[in-house]
């Protein structure tokens, strides 16, 4: 009986580990597409000051930072992107002060 017991407490032990790990898998997502959405943003409002393809631009940085763009708008001088990592999506606009 004991060994039913110590086998349950593990197995249920071992389920906990796998939720833990893919709650912190999805906060990594996440954070990783807020950091590339940031970056990219910034990098393509820079762009779009010096009057270049801000969008470009903000795709090159995403994809160094490990992220997909899936939206890019420029409009006026401020630059939104939508980036994309392992099924998380965050927006980041950015533009002159």
């Amino acid at each position: 009986m004991p060994t039913i017991v110590t086998a349950g407490a593990a197995a249920a032990l071992f389920s906990l580990g796998l939720v833990v790990i893919a709650a912190a898998a999805q906060v990594d997502a996440h954070h990783r597409a807020r950091v590339a959405a940031d970056l990219a943003a910034v990098a393509g409002a820079f762009a779009v000051y010096r009057g270049e393809d801000g969008c470009a631009v903000a795709a090159e940085v995403a994809g160094r930072n490990g992220a997909s763009i899936s939206g890019c708008a420029v409009r006026g001088a401020d630059l939104s992107v939508a980036a994309h990592v392992r099924g998380r999506e965050v927006t980041a606009t950015a533009g002159p002060v």
